[in-house]
């Protein structure tokens, strides 16, 4: 059974102080959470929809009235009431309000969470916007009950809230890993439990170690050998934990990384060579592949977040 959430907007004003708006910094969307703190939520029913932007916090979306889109690098979203959306740290999105509704908007900072080996290991399921509903998760109802638990604590300010929101964050991000580690249908169910643990230890310490060494000059051939499987073996299992291929997730890593850096203002030359380009045009031509923009027109999108400083 669904957790009910009243949408009496009473309910919802900010437990500490009024919300003051969007702040711009160097051209990086400064989120506003509250004091002292890591986390936002906002009670929104803004008509207006919100122009391509980015920021360093992990965004949730639930839609509790009315279908609501979002364009997140370039892959368009239809929430529908009951949807949520996980926006991953610095991916361009914008938001379109087709009609008058209502949804609750997360900003979480994951600062803390990124030096964990789990975090390392669950690299591809930040790579992309998750979209959770009763057709994508088996565990839809688990997931939107625990957001909703977060909401009530938010709003009633009691001690410890920030602990108490983020335990259930966490355990809400540790099923959606199951799941996108363990899809429904998944072939690898067949196999004796101890091989698929084995095979998932090995594309773990992969993963771990492509977060480390994402600018070296990886190769498909190199990377199989460290598992232990021949490059044909090694890009089956790969499209099958990862969901897509080793070339394209090493570039989808190295664009999040150049993401963040280009939102440090560093020039674009060194940001290119840094993240594992062999020159700054494959840079921009991959940045532009999968992002929808330069790096350039990247940089320069977050001034547009200045536009209604009362969103949410």
């Amino acid at each position: 059974m669904l957790y009910n959430i009243d949408l009496d907007e009473k309910k919802y004003e900010q437990p500490v102080r009024e919300f003051i708006g969007r702040n711009i910094e160097d051209n990086t969307e400064l989120v506003d959470f509250v004091p002292e703190s890591h986390i936002r939520i906002w009670y929104n029913t803004q008509m207006e929809g919100y122009p391509s932007h980015h920021h360093s916090a992990v965004e949730v979306l639930i839609c509790m009235k009315t279908d609501y889109i979002v364009i997140v690098n370039n892959e368009r979203y239809t929430l529908h009431p009951g949807d949520i959306l996980i926006i991953p740290p610095h991916a361009i999105h914008k938001l379109i309000c087709p009609a008058p509704g209502m949804r609750f908007v997360f900003l979480i900072n994951l600062e803390s969470f990124t030096g964990f080996q789990d975090y390392k290991a669950m690299q591809p399921m930040f790579l992309n916007a998750n979209l959770i509903s009763p057709d994508t998760s088996k565990h839809y109802e688990s997931i939107f009950n625990n957001f909703a638990k977060m909401i009530e604590i938010y709003f009633k300010n009691d001690i410890f809230w920030e602990t108490d929101i983020f335990s259930l964050f966490f355990k809400n991000i540790s099923i959606c890993a199951k799941d996108y580690f363990r899809p429904e249908n998944d072939p690898r169910a067949s196999l004796p439990p101890d091989v698929q643990k084995k095979h998932y230890d090995k594309f773990s310490n992969l993963l771990i170690y492509i977060d480390e060494h994402y600018a070296d000059d990886l190769s498909l051939e190199d990377t199989a050998a460290i598992v232990g499987f021949s490059k044909f073996h090694f890009s089956r299992l790969f499209k099958q934990y990862t969901n897509t291929t080793f070339y394209d997730y090493l570039c989808k890593k190295r664009i999040t990384r150049a993401q963040e850096m280009l939102a440090e203002n560093i020039p674009v030359t060194t940001i290119a060579y840094q993240t594992g380009f062999n020159t700054p045009s494959a840079f921009c031509r991959c940045f532009k592949k999968y992002t929808g923009y330069s790096p350039s027109e990247f940089r320069s999108k977050s001034e547009q977040a200045k536009i209604d400083a009362d969103f949410h």
